[in-house]
């Protein structure tokens, strides 16, 4: 009887992910209606200031709902206000558009580690997205 060949080649591998990958996203989502939501769009004349709804949001970025429509590479300011009282203000940028159904993503600037643990400690519901 010959010994199984136990050898871990294919751990050296090295792996591609292809462009058709549908989930790119490099940080948990956080399914929150919990959480009140507003943007500012800056403007050198008229910065303006309405209210979204969130649908999703990690420390990297958010999905919102708008019924103001918004560009790509569009400099937005996110502001956050929890039940709890605490309040973010996070700079970002938006790279999706569906103008039709009024979906976006938003990329923020930075990671935001602050704001990822306030999300992970006032979470209720295991929802993720």
């Amino acid at each position: 009887m010959s010994e199984p060949d136990f050898s871990l080649d294919f751990l050296d591998q090295e792996v591609t992910i292809d462009s058709s990958w549908s989930n790119k996203r490099s940080a948990v989502r956080y399914l929150r209606n919990d959480i009140r939501a507003a943007i500012k769009i800056h403007s050198l004349w008229f910065p303006r200031l309405f209210p979204v709804a969130l649908r999703d949001i990690s420390s990297r970025g958010a999905a919102i709902f708008s019924e103001k429509k918004l560009g790509k590479n569009k400099h937005i300011c996110l502001y956050l206000l929890f039940n709890d009282g605490a309040r973010f203000d996070v700079q970002a940028v938006v790279v999706h558009c569906d103008k039709e159904n009024g979906r976006y993503g938003i990329k923020f600037d930075n990671v935001e580690k602050p704001l990822a643990e306030h999300l992970l400690h006032t979470q209720t519901d295991l929802l993720f997205s």
